[in-house]
């Protein structure tokens, strides 16, 4: 028997075309095919800015410093995310402020949100959980009011919207990731957006070792440097792919929301069971996610889908769990319990009918 794995990233002849038509151009760094697959994504979110780096993270990173966030600011952030979002905040010498999140959203709860703002408060960062945002009219207004810029963790949002705006436009910054897992992977890789020139400008230059934009664009090499960069640009072959899956992510997005009803129509009787809301008309799940009764039922679900040839994929741990992080003497309730009952069931765009039909059926004997 087969297995089913969690998660897979699918290419075809298409990407070994473009990466083919790359390597016959002699020229590997990011050239005319990152400025395309650039070019793809703005376009894609109805933003005016897109600027290709060489993860997600690198992404964040780049993203608070363009905001100008630095050494001893304090960045709001959800408990209840991967931890790539504390470490960027970390990474320019700022310290996370862990918030609880909303049950209902798995997001930033606002209700609370205006406790945690001292003054050495700088932004927010929220993260958006598998394509679902929390409420952004009264996360800007709170932003607003207080003076904090505003970065979206957009990583699973590819292709979600809140109201009539694609996620990762509503901020001050908003990034992508192209991981493996993702909607659309280039294996590594991510993208940052904005509608803000200087903030682009800003971003272009610090991925490229301080280089002047102005100055590049008048010569081909340059070794003027007026601000302390780094290396995070991409490559012409993560571009070459990044076009092709761009291509085919409106077909993708199909079935993400076709796989998400399917899961919900076969599983939601099962009283052992809960599944977020999910508006499917706004929202493209990343992966198909479950909550269950308790951890303990939780795990055993796990290990019979494992015995069966079914791997699934735990939440992220709360981030105030982990060593780098950990505070022992605050609790952050609704993240715990979240994450203790949260599942990621396969989701794979390649995933067969009958193959949700099989892990559906497995799930329901489970409960039996």
């Amino acid at each position: 028997m087969k297995k089913i794995y969690q998660i897979q990233p699918s290419m075809d002849k298409s990407e070994k075309k473009e990466l083919i038509s790359v390597i016959d151009s002699g020229w590997f760094t990011e050239a005319k095919k990152t400025k395309e697959f650039e070019k793809m994504f703005a376009e894609y979110t109805n933003c005016k800015y897109a600027c290709a780096v060489t993860s997600g993270t690198a992404g964040l990173y780049l993203g608070l410093n363009a905001l100008g966030i630095q050494k001893n600011d304090e960045v709001i952030v959800p408990d209840l995310t991967f931890v790539a979002s504390p470490n960027s905040i970390q990474a320019n010498g700022a310290k996370p402020v862990l918030a609880d999140i909303d049950p209902n959203t798995f997001n930033l709860d606002t209700d609370i949100l205006e406790k945690k703002i001292t003054k050495k408060t700088k932004a927010i960062m929220t993260v958006n959980f598998n394509g679902r945002t929390t409420n952004m009219k009264i996360l800007k207004e709170i932003a607003q009011k207080n003076n904090l810029k505003l970065i979206e963790d957009a990583a699973h949002s590819l292709g979600s919207y809140y109201n009539k705006k694609h996620q990762g436009t509503l901020g001050d910054i908003g990034v992508f990731s192209f991981s493996t897992p993702k909607i659309i992977s280039t294996g590594q890789g991510g993208m940052i957006i904005t509608n803000n020139k200087k903030l682009y400008e800003r971003c272009m230059e610090l991925k490229d070792f301080g280089r002047s934009m102005g100055v590049k664009k008048k010569m081909m090499s340059s070794f003027e440097h007026k601000t302390i960069g780094y290396n995070f640009k991409f490559t012409e072959f993560q571009a070459a792919v990044g076009i092709s899956q761009m291509k085919k992510l409106s077909k993708r997005i199909k079935i993400k929301k076709n796989m998400f009803s399917l899961y919900h129509e076969l599983l939601n009787k099962i009283s052992g069971i809960e599944f977020i809301e999910t508006d499917l008309d706004k929202i493209t799940p990343w992966m198909i996610d479950i909550v269950l009764k308790n951890k303990k039922k939780k795990i055993g679900l796990i290990n019979f889908l494992e015995k069966n040839m079914i791997e699934t994929r735990i939440f992220y741990p709360p981030i105030h769990k982990l060593t780098p992080y950990r505070e022992k003497n605050k609790k952050y309730p609704i993240t715990t319990d979240i994450s203790d009952r949260g599942l990621w069931l396969p989701s794979s765009v390649n995933l067969k009918h009958e193959e949700i039909d099989f892990i559906s059926k497995k799930i329901r004997e489970f409960f039996k």
